[in-house]
């Protein structure tokens, strides 16, 4: 039987990188940055919290401590090495940017204040991008062998980060600033949730098309026997119900349907890396033979 603890990494880890990430996205204009920023500056919480989280489902993936550790031993040229030192890096330099931010009021303070979060901020991206990555580069699993599969995780980590941070927001409501900083995200997060579904649709049809091994994943997922955790989870809670909660909330806006669509999101995202691990096979290099890729 699959050990969820990977699932649930991929979830958080994803989730908090993709938190931490969506701060930048409010400093498109001077506007946008003064009315959503009540909302964003979660992430600098959130973050590296959730991402802490993540990791320690890792460890119990990998059953024992000492393992969790001998990973940092690897090459960092290696992409399992490259992952967890970036975890490692974006936990210590976010939490010591916020320490920064709240104890130091001087230029100096602030300069190091700046540099933790640009080093944060990288290394947040390689969080999120990092697990898809790794993934795709097994040849033996050729379902989840494709480029598609970093940029699908990208995608659901930058909408489940924003979900958190609509969630987070919704519970801060006594800061009166809040509420407009929630409307402010409306379009983001529906923004974030068309590209993912955009990007699931083109895995879907590629793999599809693709026959054998490949096809016969996207069958168990689509018709098969994963077929609905997929469309009831994957796609119903993870992006049409957000999908519909974004639109209507561009014409009448209210917080508490905006964080029901967001934990729809959430919901919706670890649904979407069960399915994809449950439906992926590998093959056994001396036989040939297929066998269930997560177990």
């Amino acid at each position: 039987m699959a050990s969820s603890y990977i699932a649930w990494y991929l979830f958080w880890a994803g989730a908090g990188g993709g938190a931490f990430v969506d701060l930048a996205l409010r400093f498109k204009d001077p506007a946008c940055l003064a009315r959503v920023s009540s909302v964003t500056d979660a992430g600098l919480v959130a973050g590296p919290a959730l991402v802490a989280l993540g990791s320690v489902f890792l460890v119990l993936d990998l059953g024992a401590p000492e393992r969790a550790f001998a990973v940092f031993l690897s090459p960092v040229t290696s992409v399992l090495g490259f992952g967890a030192w970036s975890v490692a890096v974006f936990c210590f330099a976010a939490v010591g940017a916020l320490v920064m931010g709240i104890v130091q009021d001087t230029r100096t303070g602030r300069a190091v204040e700046f540099v933790l979060q640009v080093v944060a901020m990288a290394a947040a991206l390689c969080v999120i991008g990092y697990s898809g990555v790794f993934l795709s580069l097994w040849p033996a699993v050729p379902f989840l062998n494709t480029p598609f599969v970093p940029v699908l995780f990208t995608a659901s980590a930058l909408a489940t980060g924003a979900a958190v941070l609509i969630v987070v927001g919704f519970c801060r409501q006594n800061r009166p600033e809040v509420e407009e900083g929630l409307g402010g995200l409306v379009m983001l997060d529906l923004m974030l949730v068309v590209v993912e579904a955009g990007v699931l649709a083109a895995f879907l049809l590629a793999s599809a098309q693709a026959g054998d091994a490949v096809g016969a994943s996207a069958d168990a997922l689509m018709t098969g026997r994963f077929a609905g955790a997929f469309w009831l989870g994957a796609v119903g809670l993870g992006l049409a119900a957000p999908f519909v909660v974004d639109v209507a909330s561009r014409r009448s806006f209210d917080p508490l349907v905006l964080a029901i669509g967001s934990c729809c999101t959430l919901a919706g995202g670890i649904c979407l890396r069960y399915v994809l691990l449950l439906a992926a096979v590998r093959f056994n290099l001396v036989g040939m033979t297929p066998l269930p890729f997560w177990l």
